[in-house]
């Protein structure tokens, strides 16, 4: 059963990967830096633009339908029943298992799913340096969420939970700035 999964997410995010490539602005090629003498300088060679947000979430959205359709029946199970080598949130439901990776960690760091996990469909190893620092994070928000952020008792939100998105705000790298608003910052509604 488990070379079945394997081979349905091998297929899966080959296609991803390929649909990927395919919509991703193309590589210039490499331009010598210092030209033969007499040359004539190279034209600049454009830059390859990132892949836009709207581009990423519609492949990770894509991954976890074609995902979802291989493992059919099998939604309500746990994570850790259904995945290898899940070491967080092993109970929670391979739905939302899924849901949580799409929204929570692909969309609030600007990651697709081979940002952490292999390409070849391979999900359960720790090969990627991002996967392994997912889960330091993860542990860390834990931490932030029962030792600190529980313990402020004026807090509007009676579940009061950290997210990736609080600090990366979409970006794999935290920003340590912010933009000086150009208009008045909402304020949030009370009671």
């Amino acid at each position: 059963m488990r070379s079945i999964i394997a081979a349905a997410l091998l297929a899966a995010v080959t296609a991803t990967a390929c649909a990927r490539t395919q919509q991703e602005a193309p590589v210039a090629a490499a331009v010598p830096i210092a030209a033969a003498a007499g040359a004539a300088p190279a034209a600049p060679t454009p830059r390859r633009q990132p892949v836009s947000p709207m581009k990423m979430d519609t492949v990770r959205r894509d991954a976890v339908a074609t995902l979802l359709a291989t493992l059919k029946g099998r939604e309500n199970e746990p994570a850790g029943v259904v995945f290898k080598n899940v070491k967080l949130h092993k109970d929670m439901p391979v739905r939302e298992f899924l849901s949580m990776m799409d929204e929570q960690y692909g969309r609030g760091l600007g990651f697709t799913c081979v940002n952490c996990h292999m390409d070849n469909g391979d999900y359960a190893s720790d090969e990627r340096k991002n996967k392994v620092i997912a889960r330091q994070m993860e542990r860390m928000q834990r931490d932030i969420d029962s030792k600190y952020i529980a313990k402020v008792k004026e807090l509007d939100d009676p579940r009061p939970k950290t997210t990736c998105v609080m600090c990366h705000r979409g970006t794999p790298h935290m920003p340590n700035t912010m933009e000086v608003p150009t208009a008045p910052v909402p304020q949030r509604k009370r009671g």
